[in-house]
Formats: C-alpha cells, sequence, structure tokens
C-alpha cells in the first residue's frame, strides 16, 4: 500500500514539473511575437502596454458609384431601402366593334373580332347568304284556241226548252239548258288537270271517248221524266255517285248540234242532281283542240 502511494506521488511531481516547464517556454515565444512587429503591434516603453490598433476603414457597401459614403465621424449609415421600380403595365388596346355602330348593323347581328395570333384583329365576315331560288312557278292552266270556244258557244238563235226531244236528234242546240250550267273545253280541261272528283257521261256511243268517261246512251232517249228510262238514270247516277246529288256530273255526245246530250241533261236534273254540266262542244270540240280520245268503255 505504502508502495502504491509512493508511486502515485512521484507520478504527480514529475507532471508537475512539465507543466511548469511548458508555461515558461510559451512565455518566452510570446515575448518575441510583441517586439517583432510582423502583425503592426509596439509596446510602448515606458508603460509597458499594447497600443490598440486605430479603427479599420470599411469601404462603403456597394462601392461609391451607387451612392453610398460615411459622415464626417467614420460611421457606416444606414442605406435607405431600395425599391424595385415595378412597370405599370400598358393597358391592351380596346378591340374596335366590328359591325357597325353599338348594336352591330341595322337588322344585322354582331360579329365579334378574333385575335388572329399576331396581336391584331381579324374582322369575321359575316356568313353569305344563300342566293334566293326564284320559287318554281305554278303550272299554268291549259290554254284552249279562242277559235275552239267560239266553235263550242256558237249561238244558232234556237230557244233553250224544258221538254225531251222525240226525234231529229242532229240539228242545232239551245246554248243553255234549264237546270244545267254549259261548260266549255278549257274549264273542262282545267278541271281535269286539277283533280276536281266528278262523273262524265258520255251518251253518244261511239268507239272512242274523253278519258274516263261512263258510257250511256240510253239516257239521252226520249221519253218523259217518269218512264223506265228515268227510273234508271236515277238509279244508275245514284251508284255512281254513292248517293251524293252535289258531285259534278258533265255529260256531252258530239258537238253543239247534237241533242242527245241535251236530253241527258234534262233527265240528270229530273233525278235531283244539283251540279249538272253540259259539254256542249263535245268529242268535236275536244279533238278540235289537240286532246286525245281514248277507247269508248262503259
Amino acid at each position: 500500500m505504502e508502495n502504491r502511494m509512493m508511486k502515485t506521488s512521484r507520478r504527480t511531481g514529475r507532471s508537475r514539473a512539465m507543466v511548469w516547464a511548458g508555461l515558461l517556454i510559451l512565455g518566452n515565444a510570446t515575448s518575441g511575437l510583441a517586439q517583432s512587429g510582423d502583425f503592426g503591434g509596439s509596446f510602448d516603453p515606458g508603460a509597458g502596454t499594447v497600443t490598440p490598433l486605430p479603427p479599420p476603414i470599411i469601404p462603403p457597401a456597394g462601392g461609391g458609384d451607387f451612392g453610398g459614403s460615411f459622415d464626417d465621424g467614420g460611421s457606416i449609415p444606414t442605406p435607405s431601402p431600395v425599391v424595385a421600380a415595378v412597370p405599370t403595365p400598358t393597358p391592351a388596346p380596346t378591340p374596335p366593334v366590328v359591325g357597325g355602330g353599338d348594336f352591330g348593323p341595322e337588322g344585322g347581328s354582331f360579329e365579334p373580332p378574333v385575335p388572329d395570333g399576331g396581336g391584331g384583329i381579324v374582322v369575321v365576315p359575316a356568313p353569305p347568304q344563300p342566293t334566293p331560288v326564284n320559287p318554281t312557278p305554278a303550272p299554268q292552266p291549259p290554254q284552249v284556241d279562242p277559235q275552239i270556244a267560239a266553235f263550242e258557244q256558237r249561238d244558232f238563235g234556237v230557244p233553250p226548252t224544258a221538254d225531251l226531244r222525240p226525234g231529229q236528234f242532229h240539228g242545232p242546240t239551245p246554248t243553255t239548258a234549264p237546270g244545267a250550267r254549259t261548260v266549255g273545253t278549257e274549264a273542262l280541261l282545267q278541271a281535269i288537270t286539277g283533280g276536281t272528283r266528278m262523273i262524265m257521261i258520255d251518251v253518244l256511243g261511239g268507239q272512242y271517248s274523253l278519258p274516263g268517261a261512263m258510257m250511256a246512251p240510253a239516257m239521252a232517249r226520249p221519253g218523259s221524266f217518269g218512264d223506265q228510262i228515268q227510273q234508271q238514270t236515277a238509279q244508275w247516277l245514284g251508284q255512281l255517285s254513292g248517293g251524293d246529288p252535289t258531285i259534278p256530273i258533265v255529260i256531252f255526245c258530239s258537238g253543239p248540234e247534237c241533242w242527245l246530250s241535251y236530253n241527258a241533261v234534262l233527265r240528270a236534273v229530273a233525278a235531283g242532281y244539283g251540279n249538272v254540266y253540259w259539254y256542249r262542244g263535245g268529242t268535236d270540240a275536244w279533238q278540235l283542240a289537240g286532246l286525245p280520245l281514248r277507247p269508248a268503255g262503259f
């Protein structure tokens, strides 16, 4: 135990001696540096104190070219805050209104301008208007030569009669028949081409007749309005008209000098039909007008 304590004491003594020796060497080195003047320092010979170095001169921030300076006291002035100038954006020019006026041309629509990609304004033209197409003119009604009308309206000076003619069926006829209306070729042709619903009856009994005509020569026979022919006439017309007494019925024969159609007209009126037409010109006027005939049928 005693040996250990003695060893420790010897080690401590040697350590202390080494520390003191290091401090002595460091003091000598520092004294030499202070006297050499390599760092600008010097000793006052009288007082033995270190003379402080003058305050360093600090150049103005950013150099004198940017307005920085020092005052007489050598202090650095507090620079004023520098505010970057932000350019005020120039408003874009208002594009002109296209179309004339605030609301466009009178009676037209406003077309907005469209940018062309280069800063300009492209005027949008109004869409082309379709070229007006002339409407298809209405078909003109068929015209018949005035000479045909003069032929079928020829007046022989024969007065109309309400009686059935007993015989001599070829001869001049009156221009009108009681209870019926006389119709010419032009008016009849217009009714046919116009699609008028009517019944046409041919009482001549020939091989050719007007298109769509029914053959009924028996209606032209003489007699009275109470005979069997009259009864058959009423029954037959009833079937054709479907019992409609207002349907137009057109009766004809060869021409203005044929009494057969005159007798048949009187029988149709007597049967109670109110729209009976006498086509006085007949097949002769129809052919003179250049209109076609068709094979006759009952």
